[in-house]
């Protein structure tokens, strides 16, 4: 199909990719939300005309096959006021959203951050903080074309940089000697350069903390027992359920499910242990300074968040040992 298709009109839309939007809905777990078919198709008829016209040649179909189905699904039903959807929303997000802010303000300090992730809710929820009523949502700008939870980085560092332009505009001008036009223009460069700054913060704190992270990670797995590595590997890995682990280890499966949660449970302590130690220098690499706590508290926000992290390699390494101990 034809990009300029895709947004013709709504019910031409409708009509010609019914099948394949019925597909979409349930790729998208919608219904979970009680979003219908309908109102997701609206959804990707506003992404795709928002998007698609700036790239020629590019389907409808290939388009909505890259978006973030069941992140859009969810703000489709936090847009209809789903109560279910925003308890899961705050669970899931405000971490999230407060490591954001955290990266974002910085010495600013944890009540700021907390101020500033806070307050993004109103927006969100499409209120109007005047009048106390209910508006667009900011959620309308949300296309599914990256994660929710990248979009609201963004939005939140774009709040941020909002907020220092216009702190900047209310500070008075001295037009009197050494107060002239070039001043002022200095002065706009250096708050837009901190608003720049305050954009690139939180990828530049990613970048920073996710490889300590991985390393930290993949020290830990190294340190298990292989019977322990073996269980991980066959939940996560391999995607077996409790009680086939169970048949498989010759236990209960309630034994299989204690000792996987205690697995997680020292795992994270010892990620934690190493974070904050840091690392004394190896084959040729520096030795890394321990972690502040702040900062191991965003790296377990970002582990939550929707950091990739291949266990598979990290946990092969002494499963056949433990299928041979049949432990």
């Amino acid at each position: 199909m034809p990009p300029e298709a895709a947004i013709s009109g709504f019910e031409e839309f409708l009509a010609e990719h019914s099948a394949l939007l019925t597909l979409l809905h349930t790729r998208a777990s919608a219904a979970r939300w009680n979003v219908s078919c309908e109102e997701f198709a609206s959804a990707l008829y506003r992404s795709a005309a928002h998007h698609l016209p700036a790239a020629p040649g590019e389907t409808a179909e290939k388009y909505f096959g890259a978006l973030h189905l069941e992140d859009l699904a969810l703000a489709c039903a936090l847009r209809n006021g789903s109560e279910t959807a925003w308890e899961q929303f705050v669970s899931q997000y405000r971490p999230i959203l407060r490591a954001a802010a955290r990266a974002i303000v910085g010495h600013g300090g944890e009540e700021r951050a907390q101020e500033l992730a806070d307050s993004l809710y109103a927006e969100l929820y499409g209120l109007d903080r005047k009048g106390g009523e209910r508006k667009s949502s900011l959620l309308d700008y949300f296309h599914g074309r990256s994660k929710l939870s990248t979009w609201l980085r963004a939005v939140l560092a774009q709040r941020h940089v909002d907020g220092l332009r216009n702190s900047r505009r209310t500070q008075p001008v001295d037009d009197g000697p050494g107060g002239g036009s070039d001043d002022r223009l200095a002065g706009r460069s250096r708050w837009d350069g901190q608003a720049n700054a305050a954009m690139e913060e939180i990828d530049l704190d990613r970048t920073r903390l996710l490889p300590r992270l991985a390393g930290a990670v993949a020290q830990a797995l190294a340190a298990l027992p292989a019977a322990d590595r073996l269980l991980l590997l066959l939940y996560y890995v391999q995607g077996l359920r409790l009680a086939q682990i169970a048949g498989m280890l010759g236990a209960h499966e309630a034994t299989a499910s204690r000792r996987l949660q205690k697995i997680r449970a020292e795992l994270r302590q010892r990620v934690e242990g190493i974070l904050a130690v840091g690392n004394a220098p190896h084959n040729g690499s520096p030795a890394e300074k321990g972690l502040s706590a702040a900062e191991i508290r965003a790296c377990m926000d970002y582990a939550w968040e929707d950091w990739s992290f291949d266990l598979a390699p990290a946990l092969a390494d002494g499963a056949a040992q433990g299928i041979s101990e049949g432990k």
